[in-house]
């Protein structure tokens, strides 16, 4: 008989667990209400919104230029804040960084530059 009063005791045990653990998890969930969505997921909601968009629609044509800018700024890691949609991504201003000599190997001849003035 003591093995019916432990296999009792165990799956009260278990069921109060069971509820106070669903208890918990619907407590946690909260309301219905929602929060605003986060800045990344409006700028996915706006990118696939401006995949149809034509460049007659002006209004939404602009708005789409300055998330396309936005989105290309967070992709390349651009460090200026939001992009203007009068800017031009050029980069004509950017000298390019020097190249690494360390891993050239040293003592080599040096390549022989061939001469246009022969043809």
């Amino acid at each position: 008989m003591t093995d019916v009063k432990a296999f009792r005791a165990l799956s009260l045990l278990t069921t109060i667990g069971l509820v106070a653990v669903a208890a918990c998890t619907i407590q946690l969930r909260g309301g219905d209400d929602s929060p605003p969505a986060p800045k990344a997921e409006q700028t996915t909601s706006d990118l696939a919104r401006c995949r149809v968009v034509a460049p007659e629609e002006t209004a939404s044509y602009r708005h789409c230029q300055q998330v396309w800018s936005e989105n290309r700024r967070r992709f390349f890691g651009k460090k200026n804040g939001p992009a203007d949609a009068g800017q031009s991504d050029s980069t004509t201003g950017l000298a390019p960084a020097p190249k690494d000599q360390s891993r050239i190997p040293q003592g080599y001849p040096p390549l022989a530059i061939p001469d246009t003035s022969k043809s």
